[in-house]
């Protein structure tokens, strides 16, 4: 595959590599928070039947953790985050994370690897069951942080989740939009990361303001993520089934409006996921500008994600979080 097509591994590298620096840079004030993830990766607090490898899909999780403590040090004169408290919110918005992403592994094809994967680590409860306690755990952590409206934050993004996935079950039946696909984005990974940026922004302390602008900047790196991670999977067409079961992806949404033989391939390859097919599906999207079509997105995530925390007071944090957006639009 050219180099330049392969755009949307590009912005997970420069993501990531942010990510990591600034996770390790913040392990030594919040030792906790590295407990946490432990404590994660354990199986601690997941219902029964439910193995840890599901959450580790991407690797370690990091980048919803980093957000909140960034976010609770955003703000000059704030409070400073009680360390327990923060790895708390971390672990509410991995639990999140985690319900989302065993709704859409259950929606692979009936006899397909993706289902068949997900049976693996759930048993036979492999749709809503293992999602729902998740979700209640998820709930119970943030109903203990010790600034009340977390709590309503992360119901906001359950009720957006929610909403998305009502979305995504209409779209078995039609093609997708570009908008549909957006919206998908800020409803999963952009809600979970609203939560992260909302919620840590409330335990040191933030003002209504900056609050909200904290949510606006994570909503936009959460699609940003989103778009590069499914321009990502569409550059694995020697794996076809990671295709399989999804609602949307963006870059097959936007070049499906301008030439209907994209939904036509997109429609053939849920039935029959070859890798013949998805070649053909990623040879059409290209063609149809709908990988040039989310590069654009990127970059106006990463400048939206700057623009709403442009307000926040001069931190080294927002700093940092400035340098997390920029990854998404340097990268594209």
């Amino acid at each position: 595959m050219p180099l330049g097509s392969r755009r949307g591994e590009a912005v997970r590298r420069a993501v990531s590599a942010e990510i990591e620096r600034l996770a390790n840079e913040l392990r030594g004030p919040i030792g906790s928070l590295d407990e946490a993830l432990a404590a994660l990766a354990s199986g601690e607090g997941l219902p029964p039947g439910l193995e840890p490898e599901v959450l580790f899909a991407g690797g370690v999780p990091r980048i919803r953790p980093v957000l909140v403590v960034l976010a609770s040090r955003s703000t000059l004169g704030g409070s400073v985050a009680d360390a327990a408290a923060a790895a708390d919110v971390a672990y509410a918005a991995e639990l999140l994370q985690t319900a989302i992403r065993l709704h859409d592994l259950a929606l692979g094809r009936q006899h397909g690897r993706r289902r068949r994967a997900v049976r693996r680590v759930v048993g036979g409860a492999a749709h809503w069951l293992g999602a729902h306690h998740v979700m209640l755990r998820a709930l119970e952590i943030a109903r203990r942080a010790p600034a009340p409206d977390i709590l309503g934050d992360a119901l906001d993004a359950l009720r957006e989740v929610s909403e998305v996935q009502a979305l995504g079950e209409t779209l078995r039946a039609r093609p997708a939009t570009g908008a549909d696909a957006v919206q998908l984005a800020e409803g999963h990974t952009g809600a979970v990361f609203a939560f992260a940026c909302r919620a840590g922004g409330r335990l040191g302390g933030a003002s209504r303001p900056s609050v909200t602008g904290l949510g606006r900047y994570g909503r936009h790196v959460g699609v940003g993520v989103h778009v590069a991670e499914d321009l990502a999977l569409l550059e694995r067409a020697d794996d076809p089934y990671l295709l399989v079961g999804r609602p949307a992806l963006y870059p097959v949404a936007i070049a499906g409006e301008r030439d209907p033989e994209v939904n036509v391939l997109w429609r053939r390859l849920q039935g029959t996921p070859e890798a013949r097919l998805a070649e053909a599906l990623r040879v059409a999207v290209r063609d149809a500008g709908g990988m040039q079509a989310s590069r654009e997105l990127l970059v106006g995530q990463s400048w939206a994600a700057r623009k709403a925390i442009s307000t926040l007071d001069d931190t080294p944090a927002r700093e940092q979080l400035d340098r997390i957006a920029s990854a998404l639009g340097r990268a594209s």
